[in-house]
């Protein structure tokens, strides 16, 4: 048996090293295990890793100049990144490798960072009242939207409502002067300034000086470098205990987003008008 084992290993020494044909392996004669000889050498065999950048231009111009062939860019909805894979094909019939990346990241505006965090958040009256002065530069109010005497709502040529005007001034006065009273009532009604506690405890809100509006209003691109538009949020005032708490509601969240990120790809087209772009994440 150690004779048989002899001769194995001879066998073996006598090959010390088999080329093989890819890039620069070589199995070695322990066992002909694969190694991969690139760390000794002065250079990578081929460009790989990934760039993560805020800036359009910076996007552009990596991708531009390290793509092998036509990279393809995929834009995810749900982050606001665009990733390009530089090396998604080695030629027109072969797979790349796919591990050399460049990433578009968009950075939320300091806005839209502050309406999140804000986002059906309970906020106390003095909180509320000190959030609207602070903004009071960049929010635009309105208040409850008209109704003809049958109760409908007034639209406009465009077929929007028709809100009451309220500066904001009267609004940071209506905030500072509300006051909770506590009442029995049978009434399903539900407004943005009224909650139904139980099938006869009601809460209302109600203001001693100035205007409480139930709309606000905020221009902002929501992220850094899309296009500017026009953020409606919704006034919610809730009592209890006798206190008045408020929350901020952004109108129409999904479809907003989904402007966001179809603005996003528009742009990144525009950005790289000869590569192919699709919306969602790829893993190779």
């Amino acid at each position: 048996m150690s004779e048989l084992n002899n001769l194995a290993q001879a066998i073996e020494l006598t090959k010390p090293v088999f080329p093989l044909t890819r890039g620069e392996l070589i199995a070695v004669h322990k066992n002909y295990a694969v190694i991969d000889a690139e760390i000794y050498s002065e250079a990578r065999l081929r460009p790989r890793g990934a760039l993560t950048t805020p800036s359009f231009e910076d996007f552009k111009t990596f991708v531009e100049e390290e793509q092998k062939g036509k990279a393809l860019v995929f834009v995810n909805h749900k982050v606001m990144s665009a990733t390009a894979v530089l090396n998604y094909s080695a030629t027109d019939a072969e797979q790349g490798h796919c591990d050399y990346t460049s990433t578009l990241n968009l950075e939320p505006t300091v806005v839209w960072t502050k309406l999140i965090g804000l986002k059906d958040k309970k906020l106390s009256q003095k909180s509320f009242a000190i959030f609207l002065e602070d903004w009071a530069s960049v929010l635009s109010v309105t208040g409850e939207a008209k109704k003809d005497e049958f109760g409908t709502l007034v639209l406009d040529e465009n077929g929007e409502e028709i809100c009451e005007k309220i500066t904001i001034k009267e609004a940071i006065q209506a905030v500072r002067n509300m006051q909770v009273d506590a009442t029995t009532n049978s009434s399903a009604e539900v407004e943005n300034t009224r909650q139904v506690h139980s099938a006869m405890a009601t809460i209302a809100a109600s203001t001693k000086k100035g205007k409480l509006p139930a709309y606000f209003a905020i221009k902002d691109s929501a992220y850094v470098g899309l296009d500017e538009r026009e953020i409606k949020l919704r006034l919610v005032v809730n009592g209890q205990d006798g206190e008045a708490s408020f929350a901020l509601q952004i109108v129409k969240e999904e479809l907003l987003l989904n402007q966001l990120v179809e603005d996003f790809k528009a742009k990144v087209i525009d950005l790289l008008p000869e590569n192919p772009v699709r919306i969602g994440s790829f893993k190779s």
